[in-house]
Order: C-alpha cells, then sequence, then structure tokens
C-alpha cells in the first residue's frame, strides 16, 4: 500500500498537482452555510492569477559582447529559429527548483568559415542559481542580434549580409541573414 502513495506523491510533485481537485479531478468541498447565518452569502475564492507558460520566450535580451565568453553551467541547445534580429534558442537542462537565467555572448570578432562566409562563435551562458533539483526541463530564450548586425555593418561598409552563428559546445547552428 505505501508504494502507490509514494509513487503517486512523486508524481504529483513533478506534475504539479495541487490539493484534492488536481488529485481527485473533482470539485473541492465547499462549507455549507452556517445555521447561526441563513442570509450569508457563499464565499467564492479569488480567481487564479495567469501565469506565463514555463518555457515562453520572453523579452529578447539583447546579446552581450564580451573579451572572454563563457558558460557557467550545463546546457544542451536543441535547436534555434531566427525570427528577424531575434534569436530564438529551445534547451534543454536539469534544475527545478529556482529559476534559471540565460545569457548569449560573444567576443566581438567574426570568423570566416571554409566557404569564406562571416562566423560568429556565440556562448550561450546558463545560470542555474545553484539549483540542484534533477527533472529535465525544456525552455526556450530569445536575444535580440542587433550588436552582432552592427559590428558586421561596421566592418563590412554594407547594409546587407549574413553570418553563420555557431554556438560553443554544439553542433546546433543557424544563419543570420539581414
Amino acid at each position: 500500500m505505501r508504494k502507490p502513495v509514494w509513487s503517486g506523491l512523486v508524481l504529483c510533485a513533478l506534475l504539479g498537482c495541487s490539493g484534492p481537485k488536481s488529485s481527485t479531478g473533482g470539485e473541492a468541498p465547499q462549507p455549507s452555510p452556517s445555521a447561526e447565518s441563513p442570509t450569508a452569502a457563499p464565499v467564492e475564492a479569488p480567481p487564479a492569477e495567469p501565469r506565463a507558460p514555463a518555457d515562453a520566450a520572453a523579452t529578447p535580451k539583447p546579446l552581450q559582447v564580451t573579451a572572454s565568453p563563457a558558460s557557467k553551467d550545463d546546457i544542451i541547445i536543441k535547436g534555434v529559429e531566427l525570427q528577424g534580429d531575434t534569436l530564438v534558442v529551445r534547451v534543454m537542462h536539469g534544475g527545478g527548483c529556482k529559476e534559471h537565467t540565460y545569457e548569449l555572448l560573444w567576443n566581438g570578432s567574426f570568423q570566416k568559415s571554409a566557404a569564406g562566409e562571416a562566423q560568429a562563435e556565440l556562448v550561450l551562458a546558463h545560470d542555474a542559481n545553484g539549483d540542484s533539483c534533477e527533472a529535465l526541463l525544456n525552455r526556450t530564450a530569445s536575444f535580440e542580434l542587433g550588436p552582432l548586425k552592427q559590428r558586421w555593418r561596421e566592418q563590412n561598409k554594407s547594409e546587407h549580409g549574413a553570418v553563420e552563428l555557431r554556438f560553443a559546445g554544439s553542433q546546433v547552428t543557424g544563419r543570420y541573414t539581414f
């Protein structure tokens, strides 16, 4: 009898179950009006505040140019998508007990590919804020690539171009055209 209860508690903790409504699927019991106060109106709970999805890409953060970009905590880049000047990155990492933050770092220089095209080596820095929980999290982060475009324009004296985006520690790449 203990094992099913324990498994149910673990599942509820992982899935975010809360109280009898979530675990039974029924309505939570409501207190009946007391006999001493026949005119008392039923008390209604305030509506729950809407929450943003955990993996929603918030307002894009700017790409940060730094002399020696380095990642802090482990992260796996699952994919990237370019939406105009915004890079949307799908990531996976462990955690679940604290808020995680992400930064996109670049040393400010371009390399040339074997085909002679411009490349930028980016570092997706992940800060788990000491989260030692082990749930597997899938998140999305977005970054504004304006500083990269501006640097390319200054160096190449042209308004339009393309840069291959490479990510340190990952085989995922993207092509940023502007």
